[in-house]
């Protein structure tokens, strides 16, 4: 019950209830006067039906006492047709005439129409002797009427004559008189005739014969009004509504006055307005009680829209227009229902508008500082690659001020060979396919001069499309110039390394062939084989030969690695079974190891496939890692030599020691050439830092690699592995 209440107020206090009212507002006049005007139709078709009623009646009893008068003249002239011969018009004809009003006069004529006797009111009514009723008379042998005369006086008459019969009935002359309309006027004066009506005698032409009352000034002898002359023509009775003489509209009653005055009608007109004064009264009453109601009505309605919505709507559409003109601090105020929740509500978005406007402010601020304050050179194009906007560090880079930029194509100062750089990778971005990319490229500078740049490009889309891409751009010349020292320096350094690794190679006759023969001497000095020798002399001898293969092996490494550097060494490539060069190498450093009381042996399987490599070469991998291993394991260690193949079909060789170990940093080291990582148990040894290099060196000939294992104290595993496409199968054959 209670939702139903509220609803039912939230609807006429809401928009949907104040334009309710409002169309009633609309409406209420309109029906207002759509009543008033039924009613007043109303009102005016029942007065004016009853009023024509009224005249009608009016002129059917004034035609009706015309004719009783009439009546009257007949029955005094048949009254005076029987009375004997006076010549003196006696005491007869003067009764009449003073007895019965409105007679102009008496006469008797003979059969010839002559006049016998007359008796008048003073005037002339010789005129009565001629005319049609005294011929129609004597015709006929009954009573006969003329038309009404109009007398010089401007009354109208009506002629009328009565035979005068011998003993055989055949008319010996007439009695005729003429009856005026005084006596009508007189008749159907008021109270019989309204306030304001006329009555008027008409012939069938239209002429008037009588004017009851009569105009106050002297009317046209024919009506004017069509209406009225039409009527007369028909001579018929009834009513109609027209304008009459007097300017007025006004009810017609018509009656024709009968035989004895034939063409002849009665009008009775009376004004409209003077009608229905019963019914006028309710109608002004009825119009008052509406008016008064319907003022009341729209009064309120109008007061209630004015405070409920009009004045709410105005204020929001002031609000509106000020907020359109740039005035953000108006208001709509509140209001009431669902017009004060438009105010409330455009007031909120005003407000959330200020809000993000000083938000948005702020940000172009922040973004703006950040744009021209910007490190790197920031710009703006359009997607078909025209600037829009560049902060002043992008302009300086290229010499330019940013206003000479704006509008240009970046390709009209891009390098010439850098203007199809990254046309893929825009593309893209423009479709959606990447988000951004990086490229580097060079500019053309206001001067001529090349600016190399790093350009990170991004696209910003609204909608779906890119509406201008993001650009920004590092200057790189002094990196671009280091990268270009620097390739200068590493070309020199290997043009210094090329040609020390030339000349180290070209060496090897030079150096080798001096050692062979020192070697070859030493040697025969220590057999003596031209002789004896004392024996201290023999010593040094054999110092000599062990001095000098030392060196010469010394000499062979470092001429192996600079051949290797060089691109001179080839690979004397054939099936080999690592078995046999492990145990070969193995029976070579035995008695070494022996001397430092240590465990060496090996472990590679029997089914192990052969590989394809170098044998000398391989011989000497596993040479060179067992050396290293020997030397750098304390006394009562243990060094040792396994293979297997590895899960992608290679074949892996270890090498594993309890030496002293390594740390990464020294793992690092070990494989530079001539570096010695114990310099303290190296000399113990001997050694030049060749070893682990050469085992690279070699390896990466043979497309293998190189792996250290190691731990301080703990001991070091090196593990060098042959491609899968070296390993060969078990089988002989295959």
């Amino acid at each position: 019950m209670a939702d139903g209440g509220k609803r039912t107020l939230t609807w006429l206090g809401g928009a949907r209830g104040h334009l309710f009212q409002v169309v009633v507002l609309g409406l209420v006049p309109a029906i207002f006067l759509g009543t008033l005007a039924i009613i007043t139709q109303l009102v005016e078709t029942l007065t004016l039906q009853a009023a024509g009623a009224q005249v009608e009646a009016l002129a059917r009893m004034a035609a009706a006492i015309h004719n009783r008068g009439l009546e009257s003249s007949r029955e005094a002239l048949a009254a005076l047709a029987t009375d004997p011969e006076d010549d003196e018009c006696g005491s007869h004809y003067r009764h009449f005439l003073l007895a019965v009003e409105g007679h102009e006069g008496f006469l008797r004529t003979d059969a010839s129409g002559k006049v016998g006797c007359s008796i008048s009111q003073g005037t002339d009514i010789t005129w009565l002797a001629k005319g049609p009723h005294i011929g129609g008379s004597l015709e006929s042998g009954g009573f006969a009427t003329a038309p009404y005369v109009l007398l010089k006086e401007g009354r109208a008459a009506l002629p009328m004559a009565y035979p005068i019969l011998d003993w055989m009935g055949s008319p010996r002359g007439v009695i005729a008189t003429a009856r005026s309309l005084d006596h009508l006027a007189r008749a159907v004066a008021p109270p019989v005739l309204p306030e304001g009506a006329r009555l008027l005698v008409l012939k069938s032409d239209g002429t008037v014969l009588a004017r009851v009352p009569p105009l106050p000034e002297p009317g046209p002898t024919v009506t004017p009004v069509p209406e009225l002359r039409e009527a007369a023509a028909r001579g018929t009775a009834g009513s109609f509504t027209a304008t009459s003489i007097t300017g007025e509209t006004s009810v017609f009653g018509i009656a024709p006055l009968g035989r004895m005055a034939p063409e002849t009608i009665v009008a009775v007109t009376v004004p409209v307005d003077m009608l229905g004064g019963p019914e006028r009264q309710f109608l002004r009453m009825a119009i008052m009680a509406f008016g008064i109601a319907g003022s009341g009505v729209v009064l309120l309605l109008w007061y209630s829209s004015r405070r409920l919505l009009f004045l709410p709507l105005g204020r929001l559409a002031d609000a509106m227009r000020r907020v359109r003109a740039g005035d953000m601090s108006a208001q709509a105020g509140g209001g009431i229902g669902e017009v004060g929740e438009m105010g409330d509500t455009f007031d909120t978005m005003v407000g959330a508008l200020n809000e993000r406007e000083a938000r948005l402010a702020d940000s172009e601020d922040r973004f703006r500082a950040t744009f021209d304050q910007a490190a790197v050179g920031m710009s703006h194009s359009t997607p078909d690659r025209r600037f829009i906007r560049m902060n002043r560090r992008f302009a300086s880079m290229l010499g330019y001020e940013p206003e000479e930029l704006i509008g240009r194509s970046t390709l009209s100062i891009t390098h010439p060979e850098d203007r199809i750089l990254a046309t893929d990778e825009i593309a893209a971005m423009i479709r959606g396919d990447i988000q951004s990319f990086a490229t580097e490229k060079r500019y053309i500078r206001k001067d001529g001069s090349i600016a190399w740049v790093n350009l990170t490009l991004s696209a910003l889309r609204r909608d779906g499309r890119v509406e201008y891409l993001i650009g920004v751009t590092e200057d790189i010349e002094r990196r671009k110039q280091a990268e270009v020292q620097l390739l200068a320096a590493k070309e020199q350094a290997e043009s210094a390394s090329r040609a020390k690794s030339d000349f180290l190679a070209g060496m090897s006759h030079e150096l080798r062939t001096p050692l062979n023969a020192i070697i070859g001497f030493a040697e025969t000095m220590y057999s003596q084989v031209l002789g004896p020798i004392p024996e201290r002399y023999r010593e040094y001898a054999g110092d000599i030969a062990a001095s000098g293969r030392h060196l010469l092996g010394i000499i062979t490494d470092i001429l192996d690695l600079a051949k290797i550097e060089a691109g001179r060494m080839e690979l004397d490539e054939n099936p080999v079974e690592i078995a046999p060069v492990v145990e070969a190498a193995i029976r070579l450093l035995r008695d070494r190891g022996t001397a430092a009381r240590l465990d060496l042996h090996s472990d590679i399987p029997a089914s192990l496939p052969r590989i394809l490599a170098d044998e000398r070469r391989i011989r000497q991998v596993v040479i060179n890692l067992l050396a290293n291993a020997v030397k750098f394991t304390p006394h009562g260690g243990s060094v040792s030599v396994s293979a297997n193949l590895t899960t992608d079909g290679g074949l892996a060789l270890h090498v594993s020691d309890t030496g002293i170990g390594m740390t990464d940093e020294e793992m690092s080291q070990a494989v530079e050439p001539f570096v010695q990582v114990d310099a303290r148990i190296a000399r113990r040894h001997e050694g030049t830092g060749l070893g682990l290099p050469m085992v690279a060196a070699i390896m990466e000939m043979h497309r293998g690699t190189i792996a250290i294992a190691s731990r301080p104290n703990q001991g070091t595993t090196v593990t060098v592995t042959f491609p899968r496409d070296r390993v060969l199968s078990a089988d002989p054959a295959g």
